[in-house]
């Protein structure tokens, strides 16, 4: 039993579903590990706020991106400190929250992520569209977009930095943004650094009279269904894990407070999966025997046994031809694209249901339980298990 129920000031703020999720997860916590007495700073005008910490008696404070004047009160108080996502200039030497453990946002894992998830959909044309203002995680995702891209071989394009009024007024950028992606080469795949900028992408199209997906497909950050939901069309966007790391950082802060000296940790807020909606949900093939196969394929192979005969009756050729205009179509075998789309219809479960492992495998037509987890753990790096952890909410 504690002798004493914690204090923990909660100083985050709430605008992006990211930062809304950590708190989901820190509140998770403390719903089965607690109970916390908590007072969240919600930065609304005309709010109470908690100035004297050590008046009110904290005992732990859950921090997160700050100046420097502020740091340096918040670690007066002499109490336990993590923090949610410190900036770049947070994590100098110098600074009072260097040392702190932290959850940090894998951005680089971010923009791998969306490029492979656009090469795998055959697109040959990319660009990538920034947070407004330029911050540091917009210009990660940017960059390692870029590099998988190039990498690859494809074409690559970059929106530019905005102009002070551009940033103030979205008004006054559109018509900007709409001619852009009036010229990039058709289609095109669209990654923006997060839902918001995706929902402005999204309303660009529709003014410049683009459609989409056939001419731009359009991918977000943070999977924040309020905005992916409400678009036209619906946006694909990239789920992260931020609310089991917030989960970790606060009992990670538990232990600081119980008198526990357990070593820093630097948790990782990972990209775990694309949910797919509209606004990426298109075939780009220009040869229509393979067009019509790859579309047969994402069809039925997630839930139906269907064979490599059944795809090359699609082509319809010999299957020797069949399968070698694939390939070089392709880049991959008729059956490696069978697995990889039954892989993604595994993840898509694990993330979404409580089924179990063996009727996931049955339902995604694998023969055996065994021979998925050795595919799976060969394409994502972890078990099935540990990646519906990170997928789903605790």
């Amino acid at each position: 039993m504690k002798s004493r129920i914690p204090q923990v000031a909660i100083l985050l703020p709430l605008t992006l579903k990211g930062q809304r999720d950590s708190l989901r997860g820190i509140l998770q916590y403390v719903k089965l590990h607690g109970p916390w007495r908590l007072y969240r700073m919600e930065g609304r005008p005309g709010e109470q706020r908690l100035l004297d910490l050590k008046r009110w008696g904290c005992t732990g404070i859950i921090a997160a991106q700050c100046d420097m004047q502020a740091a340096r009160l918040i670690a007066r108080v002499g109490v336990p400190v993590v923090v949610c996502e410190p900036t770049p200039p947070m994590r100098e030497a110098d600074h009072p929250f260097a040392k702190l453990s932290c959850t940090r946002f894998d951005s680089v894992a971010c923009g791998r992520m969306a490029a492979e998830y656009f090469i795998n959909r055959h697109y040959n044309n990319f660009a990538f569209v920034g947070e407004p203002h330029g911050l540091y995680w917009s210009r990660e995702r940017g960059q390692r977009f870029r590099d998988t891209i190039l990498k690859a071989g494809k074409s690559y394009h970059a929106y530019g930095e905005l102009t002070k009024a551009e940033q103030r007024d979205w008004a006054v950028e559109q018509p900007r943004l709409q001619a852009w992606l009036k010229t990039l080469p058709k289609p095109v795949a669209v990654f923006a650094a997060m839902d918001g900028r995706g929902r402005q992408v999204l309303d660009a199209c529709m003014g410049a009279n683009l459609t989409v997906p056939d001419e731009v497909a359009v991918l977000g950050v943070d999977n924040d269904d309020l905005i992916c939901d409400a678009t036209f069309p619906t946006m694909s966007s990239i789920q992260t894990n931020s609310q089991q790391a917030a989960y970790l950082l606060a009992e990670h802060l538990d232990k600081l407070m119980s008198g526990k000296r357990p070593s820093r940790r630097v948790i990782p807020t990972t990209p775990t999966r694309v949910v797919t909606r509209r606004s990426s949900d298109a075939t780009v093939i220009p040869d229509p025997q393979v067009a019509r196969a790859l579309e047969f394929i994402w069809r039925n192979a997630g839930h139906q046994p269907i064979s490599v005969t059944d795809v090359v009756a699609q082509i319809g050729a010999s299957r020797r031809f069949a399968e070698r205009h694939f390939k070089s179509v392709t880049g991959r075998t008729i059956l490696d694209e069978i697995r990889r789309v039954r892989l993604e219809r595994v993840c898509t479960l694990l993330a979404e249901t409580n089924l179990p492992i063996g009727e996931i495998t049955r339902q995604c037509c694998f023969e055996r339980e065994s021979y998925l987890a050795r595919l799976f753990k060969e394409r994502f790096g972890c078990a099935m298990s540990a990646f519906r952890a990170a997928s789903r909410d605790i």
